[in-house]
């Protein structure tokens, strides 16, 4: 097995588009959303491509692993590229390849040696243990859970089916917020949009976002102005990689958007919001689009759907899969070593307040304090 090392997209195109047919991998790793990420986004943080791809001795890609370099208190960090806007992180393998952890360790370290910049330490975050049905032998055994889960569900065949997973009860809830909507105004439920819809969808999107983080103490939690323009970018064209829109108004008025990829049958949400106005949120607009995105999804013949990572309520009302994620680091040198138990302890924390609300509530609470 022959290795190579590319620090630019271009050069690793035709590897890239030869194991996406092959390989099973979520929306977030097409070439498309990476390289679009990268360049609004990844960028402006330092990222550098380290794209890594093993060869077997014809020269046909057996492995890609889409990673960057970032320098983070004083480290070169290998990551996965795609930063917090990637749920899940996965390398793209050819599964006749047969792939040990093993074969992937030595073909990171092997890696690392030959980077223009060697990175101090390696942060695999966010991979899925297991998905659609395969184990992830990047996944390794030393690994440590994730910060927080993510969540999914498998699609039936017809939108009645998808309709008696509901309860009675349910159901009723939701048509007494619909009525509740109607008496402001006709609701329009949107998928898919293009072209100036598309664009006024991610004005709303956008600004309901902002309202939202805002009112929670979390203004910094995202740069609005780069997640703007990776949308604009990904919205322009279609095919793998590009991103679905989709939202409910009243009347002239969008109350609530979601954002998505779709690779083979997969819709993954990516990001939504809904309109903080009181008279409206009591009305649960980002539950009903939720409804009804599922509803198309099915229509359409979609298999597979998820919401990606974060414990929220409205997350276990739809999808009966939880997705295991897991966090492997990985040190490189002398500094690498020294920082890695800080690092592990770090991620310790996060997990361990993510999966307290009292301790996620106190924190962003006192973040609200402080800015």
């Amino acid at each position: 097995m022959s290795i190579d090392v590319f620090v630019t997209f271009e050069d690793a195109r035709g590897d890239w588009a030869e194991l996406a047919e092959k390989a099973v991998v979520s929306p977030y790793q097409s070439y498309r959303f990476l390289s679009a990420w990268h360049e609004t986004m990844g960028r402006a943080d330092g990222a550098r491509p380290l794209l890594i791809v093993a060869r077997n001795a014809a020269g046909r890609p057996l492995a890609l692993l889409p990673l960057c370099i970032e320098r983070h208190a004083g480290l070169d960090i290998a990551l996965f590229l795609g930063g917090r806007e990637s749920n899940f992180n996965l390398p793209l393998l050819d599964p006749a390849a047969g792939f040990t952890e093993a074969d992937l360790r030595g073909l990171l370290l092997d890696s690392a040696q030959r980077a223009p910049i060697r990175p101090d330490l390696i942060y695999l975050r966010n991979q899925p243990r297991r998905f659609e049905g395969l184990d992830n032998p990047l996944a390794f055994q030393t690994a440590r859970d994730s910060a927080s889960f993510a969540y999914g569900a498998a699609l039936p065949a017809t939108v009645d089916e998808l309709a008696a997973r509901l309860s009675k009860d349910t159901r009723k809830k939701l048509r007494k917020k619909e009525a509740r909507l109607v008496e402001r105004g006709a609701l329009s439920y949107e998928h898919c949009a293009t072209g100036q819809r598309a664009a006024n969808i991610i004005d709303a999107l956008i600004a309901q976002k902002s309202a939202r983080f805002s009112d929670i103490g979390a203004e910094g939690a995202l740069d609005m102005a780069r997640v703007r323009a990776l949308l604009e970018r990904l919205s322009s064209g279609d095919g793998e990689g590009a991103i679905e829109l989709h939202a409910l108004s009243v009347g002239e008025r969008i109350v609530a958007t979601y954002a998505g990829l779709v690779r083979r049958g997969r819709f993954s949400a990516m990001l939504n919001s809904f309109d903080m106005d009181e008279d409206i949120a009591r009305s649960s607009p980002g539950e009903l689009l939720l409804h009804a995105l599922m509803r198309n999804l099915v229509a359409r013949g979609m298999t597979h759907f998820d919401l990606g990572a974060g414990e929220a309520r409205y997350k276990n009302a739809v999808c009966d899969e939880t997705i295991e994620l897991c966090d492997e680091v990985i040190s490189l040198t002398t500094k690498g070593a020294l920082a890695a138990p800080l690092f592990s302890a770090f991620l310790g924390l996060k997990r361990y307040i993510k999966q307290n609300p009292e301790l996620t509530r106190l924190y962003r609470r006192a973040r609200s304090l402080l800015s």
